[in-house]
């Protein structure tokens, strides 16, 4: 590698602006993210002589300028040969002294691409244009190194997929595992031996009939007969029970049900001093995820009687095919000032009912596979359950003393699972970090920077433009800043800003860009100067 010239990227790299004369709609390609390749793009009705498209051809680098950073580039396939992009996807002939893949692998060695973010940086434009990467510097041996490095290469990558195949298996049966303990919980399965050593519980159709009672609704008609509770389902049975248990709908076990509001949100998460509305991602994942939440404006009035509560049974209308009407138990430390919203429901089950048990056969494969089918949505991404889908939601419902025991089982088994689950995740981050460094002893590493380090090494040089501080408008929020100046240097905004701390300049900048690209991107309370490069106003 020492004997390896060094050249900038842009020596290799010519970009190709081959006009298409004809653009077609269905021969359109795109970048995936995460190095996941060049492929078709799903047709779509484009506007007629909107954008211009460009020829593009195999063999040829391509990355996308919004998403290089995160993993946005390739090398056109056979297959995708005069296939179209817009210049937002530019694609470059290599120069005959390389090969194509040697420009791949030196964007993915170390993840050299997600450094790249220092370019997409500018409070302006988010893009990374070609000529911002022609200026990078690249190793480049003769062709004949380059094709027995590139062989390397592949060997190592046959020998990872192997290995990275295995642990995706691996997670696959542990997923069929997880689906299995629910099955066989809501079976009866796992408690069939308790069962034997406790025959004397009392069965479950007298806490049905308990629970009629004290709502005060279903205690006639056809639902007690003879002092014995029928099952109170309308359907046919799902599967067999066992003699102690009993089929109910959902309706004849909750209290009460409830939707929350959803009125427009900041699209940012509120802080723990603020009030925030939930996103139906919060209860997605089998726990709740209290960062999935909108900030609530100011302007509106909290609705404080659907404030989240630890303990709270929650489960979502609205969500894809496989996810809709999941259900969570609030975590115990859930932070105050969430909201639900329209899309979620709190439910509260009788208490002769325990409703970590519901929770549990709520989200198995059988309630996941009614709610499939009785959900509404022409797309799959977004499907919608009705109060009434819900209501008739069949349970199998075993006495308390059981529902409890089963509870703690799933607990205890689902313990053994997360633990298998986070030592395969160990062993693919070992994987993929033992590939990143194979890569970069074999490719070597010619640009090594940071944003902090650029912007450090700018405020060494001398700038003959104007410095404009004053230090009695210092320790200020931006926003009130550019309101006393006008506009304000980046650098100037810095140092006045309640971020600058002289003794800790790294953290102090993170945490000024953190705000800056806030205020830019999503508040879009503050602007780049139009052709003042660097300075900054309000929008």
């Amino acid at each position: 590698m020492k004997e390896w010239r060094k050249v900038k990227l842009g020596s290799l790299l010519a970009e190709s602006k081959v006009a298409s004369e004809k653009p077609d709609t269905d021969k359109r390609l795109r970048v995936r993210l995460n190095m996941l390749g060049v492929e078709k793009r799903p047709k779509s009705n484009d506007k007629e002589g909107a954008t211009k498209y460009y020829i593009r051809k195999a063999g040829q680098f391509i990355y996308g300028k919004q998403n290089l950073h995160k993993g946005a580039f390739g090398i056109i396939p056979e297959e995708l040969d005069g296939y179209e992009s817009s210049s937002d996807i530019p694609t470059f002939d290599v120069d005959e002294s390389c090969y194509p893949e040697w420009i791949y692998y030196f964007f993915k060695k170390g993840h050299f691409y997600a450094k790249l973010e220092v370019l997409a940086k500018g409070v302006g434009s988010k893009r990374i244009q070609p000529r911002q990467i022609f200026e990078l510097d690249i190793y480049l041996p003769d062709k004949e190194e380059q094709r027995k490095v590139l062989n390397e290469i592949k060997k190592a990558e046959i020998k990872n997929d192997k290995l990275l195949g295995e642990l995706n298996f691996q997670e696959e049966n542990l997923t069929q595992l997880r689906k299995s303990i629910l099955n066989d919980a809501v079976q009866g399965k796992l408690t069939a031996q308790w069962r034997t050593l406790n025959p004397n519980v009392e069965p479950a159709n007298e806490l049905l009939k308990r629970i009629s009672v004290s709502k005060k609704v279903y205690a006639q008609g056809n639902k007690i007969k003879n002092g014995q509770y029928r099952n109170s389902i309308s359907g046919e049975i799902p599967f067999e029970i066992p003699p102690s248990w009993v089929w109910s709908e959902f309706r004849y076990i909750y209290n009460d049900i409830e939707a929350g509001k959803s009125p427009k949100c900041l699209p940012y998460p509120a802080e723990d001093d603020q009030w925030g509305v939930i996103k139906i991602s919060a209860i997605s994942w089998g726990i709740f995820q209290e960062q999935e939440n909108k900030k609530l404006p100011i302007n509106v009035i909290p609705f404080v009687e659907k404030e989240i509560k630890a303990g709270d049974f929650i489960l979502t209308r609205a969500n894809t095919t496989e996810l809709v009407a999941r259900s969570v138990i609030v975590i115990e430390n859930v932070r105050s000032k969430l909201l639900l919203n329209d899309k979620t429901l709190r439910v509260t089950i009788s208490e002769f009912i325990n409703k970590e048990y519901i929770n549990i056969s709520n989200n198995s494969p059988y309630a996941r596979l009614y709610y499939s089918k009785v959900a509404s949505g022409t797309s799959d991404s977004m499907k919608n359950v009705s109060r009434r889908d819900i209501d008739l939601m069949s349970f199998p419902i075993p006495p308390f003393e059981e529902q409890n025991e089963i509870v703690k089982k799933v607990k205890k088994l689902q313990l053994y699972c997360d633990k298998i689950a986070n030592e395969i995740r160990i062993n693919k981050k070992y994987l993929e970090k033992l590939m990143q460094s194979f890569l970069c002893d074999l490719l070597g590493l010619e640009n090594t920077f940071s944003y902090k380090d650029e912007f450090l090494e700018n405020l060494k040089k001398q700038s003959s433009r104007k410095v404009k501080y004053d230090s009695k408008t210092t320790f200020m929020e931006l926003i009130d800043l550019l309101k006393v100046h006008g506009k304000l240097h980046a650098e100037d905004l810095w140092k006045m800003s309640k971020y600058f701390d002289d003794k800790n300049i790294s953290e102090s900048i993170d945490k000024f860009y953190s705000d800056l690209k806030k205020k830019v991107e999503i508040d879009r309370t503050i602007k780049e100067v139009v052709n003042e490069k660097g300075y900054l106003e309000l929008v």
